[in-house]
């Protein structure tokens, strides 16, 4: 680290990947000729399950001017993978991108500006090309019901949010640590909800979010390259169970209400798109109940370790 009067926050960039070794390998190339200095940040591959990474990053160490660090767990969930890239950490910003970004040359620099502002916790950008909206929107409403317009929004100025896209934020570490880091009580499969509840715990807090588009990412959505995953019945009961997970713990009673009035509009939708999509009802029908129940066990309790299942 540069010993000067003034030196930029040190920031650890965390990678969870699970089996996609040339996303990835474009996803660190991106990362290694950012604008902010050399020696101010580092960034941590997290693999969860797999080992296809281990190569890549082997073959880009030697070639990098970063500090690059490979990880490996047993499948365990995006969560637990960000958590391990936190605790092997000790800078001062933690930054995360999943494996399917591609930065822009400035999203370091451009996620670390907002986080100077007095009582900012987090930051995060634009994820394109996806969504078209025009006007930002990203709230949560008191059932937990999650209003957003997707982030390839453009806004004059850096706007407060109550979260940001999960694949592409940054924190200052030591409140990640305040409030024991991500919850990795949500499914390993579905991992849905788990970034906007940290958002929603740091905000219970009086923290910040920012939203400034500069700090933009291309984003591939490699979940969804398969049209057909979305109609899996494991990855939709995962997904339902989130939510009804990240409502209820989060916001008690009213959000056991509110995981059960959005199944009843999932129930509906499915039925009416027709047959392909009947025996996920069944799904939404019950999916909900064990979310519920788990949330409502963990409303109001500490996570007790970044590494708390």
């Amino acid at each position: 680290m540069n010993q000067t009067d003034n030196p930029k926050p040190f920031v650890s960039v965390v990678i969870p990947t699970r089996a996609r070794r040339e996303m990835l390998r474009i996803c660190i190339e991106s990362l290694l000729c950012q604008d902010y200095p050399r020696d101010r940040y580092e960034v941590i591959v997290v693999e969860d399950g797999t080992s296809d990474g281990a190569g890549v990053v082997e073959e880009l160490t030697p070639k990098s001017s970063v500090p690059l660090r490979y990880l490996q767990i047993a499948h365990s969930g995006a969560a637990t993978a960000r958590n391990v890239g936190l605790a092997h950490s000790n800078a001062d910003i933690v930054a995360f991108i999943d494996d399917d970004g591609q930065a822009t040359r400035e999203w370091i620099s451009e996620l670390v500006k907002p986080l100077l502002q007095e009582g900012v916790a987090g930051s995060g950008g634009r994820v394109s090309p996806e969504y078209p909206d025009a006007l930002l929107r990203a709230q949560v409403s008191s059932d937990g019901d999650v209003k957003w317009s997707g982030f390839n929004v453009v806004v004059p100025e850096p706007q407060e949010v109550d979260f940001v896209a999960g694949g592409n934020m940054a924190f200052w570490r030591k409140y990640l640590v305040e409030v024991e880091g991500l919850d990795a009580g949500f499914t390993r499969r579905g991992s849905w909800r788990e970034d906007t509840d940290l958002h929603i715990r740091l905000r219970k807090k009086g923290y910040r979010h920012i939203y400034n588009w500069r700090a933009q990412i291309g984003h591939r959505a490699a979940r969804w390259l398969n049209p057909v995953e979305r109609l899996r019945p494991g990855l939709v009961w995962a997904m339902t169970r989130d939510d009804a997970y990240f409502r209820t713990k989060n916001f008690g009673w009213a959000g056991a209400a509110g995981a059960m009035r959005a199944n009843a509009i999932d129930i509906k939708s499915r039925i009416v798109y027709g047959v392909a999509n009947f025996a996920l009802v069944f799904v939404h029908m019950f999916a909900w109940i064990p979310g519920v129940w788990q949330g409502l066990r963990k409303k109001n309790r500490g996570l007790g370790t970044l590494f708390n299942p």
